[in-house]
C-alpha cells in the first residue's frame, strides 16, 4: 500500500502523536508499504528522507516554538505531487488546517481516508493560542463533523472510542494504540547510575514519573501523594525510604519546583527537566514503581513501556491507563483518591512477594503492546477499509 499521512507536527518535534506516527511509520516500512508524511516545515531542520516527507510553508506562533503552524493555503507543486504519488489512503492526524487539506485530497483522488483522533481538544485548548478562546462545545462539535466525513476513525484506547461515541461519532471506530519497543525498554540505565546522578540515597526507593511537566497531568495530585506518603512513612519507619524522580520538562516545570520546596519536599523530590527520548526511556528499569497520576491521558505509553520494563505501575483509573492495566495482576488502578493512591503505593513497598508478581506480569502482558502488534492491526484496518469504501 501507499499510504499517506498529514500532521499538523512532525520531527523535529517530539510528542505523543509524533512518536505514533513514527512507530508506525516503520513498522509499515518493514512490512513492504511505502509511507508519505505531510506536516508543516521547521526552520532549520532538513529531512533526511526527501523523498517521502513533504513539508508546508509555514509560520511561528509567538510563544510556540515547538509548533510550527502551516498557512491554510498549499502550493500548487505539492498538490500534484500527491495526485502523482497514487496513494490508496490517507491518514489525517489531526482535524485542522493539514488534516482538513488531507480530507479535501482524499475526496479529489477517490480514496479512503482515515483519522487518528489522538487527544482529547477540548482539553488542552490553553496551549494553542488560536483555539484558546473557543468553547469545549464548539470544539466536540467541530471534532464530531471531521470524524463523520471521515471513512475510519482510530483512537489509541477504547476509553476515548467510548468518548467519541458521546459526541456523537456515527463512522466506525477502532482502538489501536502506538506500539511499543519492547527490546528497547528492557535495556536501562543501573538503579546506582541514577542515584549517583540525582543523589537519591541508598536506602531509598525510587518512584518515577516520566511526562511532560504541565498541569492536566494532574502532578498537584502527585505532590500531595507524596506528602501524605512522607508522613506515614516516617510515622512507621522513622525514615523516608522513597524518593520520587520528575522526568521530563514542561510549561510548568518551575511553577512545581517552587511549589516542592513551598510543600518542604525539596528532600525527596527530584526533578531532571528535559531529556532526550531515547535517554529517558532508560529511566524505567532503573526505578522501583512507576507513578502516573494523569486523568485525561487518552493511551499512556509511558505506562505501557513502564511494564515492559517490568516496574509496577500505579495509575489514576481514568482514561488510557484503564485501558492497559489489569488491576491487581500487573499494575495498580485507583480512584482519584490520595489516600488510596498512597496506600498501593506502600503496598508495593512493603510486600515483596506481591512487588514481583506485578513486576513479571507487566512484562509479560506488555508483550501485547508491541509496535509489531500494534502495526499489524493498523495495517488489516487499512486494508478492511479500502475494502469497505471501494465497495460503495
Amino acid at each position: 500500500m501507499k499510504i499517506g499521512i498529514f500532521s499538523e507536527c512532525y520531527l523535529p518535534t517530539l510528542n505523543g502523536v509524533v512518536v505514533s506516527i513514527e512507530t508506525f511509520r516503520c513498522e509499515l516500512e518493514k512490512m513492504g508499504h511505502e509511507v508519505f508524511v505531510f506536516a508543516p516545515e521547521t526552520e532549520g531542520f532538513v529531512d533526511k528522507d526527501k523523498k517521502h516527507v513533504f513539508r508546508f510553508p509555514s509560520f511561528r506562533w509567538p510563544g510556540q516554538k515547538e509548533y510550527p503552524l502551516a498557512y491554510p493555503f498549499f502550493p500548487n507543486e505539492i498538490i500534484k505531487k500527491i495526485k502523482s504519488l497514487n496513494l490508496d489512503i490517507i491518514h489525517a492526524q489531526h482535524l485542522f488546517t493539514i488534516g482538513n487539506f488531507g480530507l479535501r485530497m482524499a475526496r479529489s483522488l477517490d480514496i479512503p481516508i482515515v483519522y487518528t483522533y489522538h487527544t482529547l481538544i477540548a482539553e488542552y485548548t490553553h496551549y494553542v493560542p488560536i483555539l484558546s478562546k473557543v468553547s469545549k462545545k464548539v470544539i466536540i462539535h467541530l471534532s464530531k463533523e471531521f470524524c463523520n466525513s471521515c471513512d475510519q476513525i482510530v483512537t489509541p484506547s477504547e476509553s476515548m472510542a467510548k468518548i467519541l461515541k458521546t459526541y456523537g461519532v456515527a463512522t466506525p471506530i477502532e482502538a489501536i494504540p502506538t506500539g511499543i519497543h519492547i527490546e528497547k525498554l528492557r535495556d536501562h540505565f543501573p538503579a546506582k547510575v541514577i542515584r549517583a546522578q540525582w543523589d537519591i540515597p541508598e536506602n531509598r526507593k525510587i518512584l518515577l514519573y516520566l511526562s511532560r511537566i504541565a498541569k492536566e497531568k494532574n502532578i498537584d495530585f502527585l505532590l500531595r501523594t507524596i506528602k501524605l506518603l512522607l508522613f506515614k512513612r516516617l510515622k512507621k519507619h522513622k525514615i523516608a525510604d522513597f524518593h520520587l524522580l520528575m522526568v521530563g520538562g514542561g510549561p510548568e516545570l518551575e511553577f512545581y519546583k517552587n511549589k516542592v520546596r513551598q510543600m518542604g519536599l525539596e528532600n525527596y523530590v527530584t526533578f531532571t527537566g528535559m531529556i532526550k527520548n531515547d535517554l529517558a526511556t532508560r529511566y524505567y528499569g532503573a526505578a522501583d514503581i512507576f507513578v502516573f497520576p494523569s486523568i485525561t491521558e487518552t493511551q499512556g505509553i509511558v505506562v505501557s513501556e513502564a511494564m515492559a520494563a517490568g516496574t509496577p505501575v500505579v495509575a489514576v483509573n481514568k482514561m488510557g491507563p484503564s485501558d492497559l492495566i489489569k488491576n491487581g495482576q500487573d499494575g495498580y488502578l485507583t480512584d482519584l483518591n490520595i489516600s488510596e493512591f498512597t496506600a498501593k503505593i506502600e503496598k508495593l513497598l512493603d510486600n515483596e512477594k506481591v512487588y514481583k508478581e506485578i513486576s513479571a506480569n507487566a512484562k509479560e502482558n506488555a508483550k501485547d503492546f508491541s509496535s509489531l502488534a500494534c502495526a499489524k492491526k493498523l495495517e488489516k484496518l487499512y486494508e478492511e477499509t479500502i475494502i469497505r469504501y471501494n465497495s460503495k
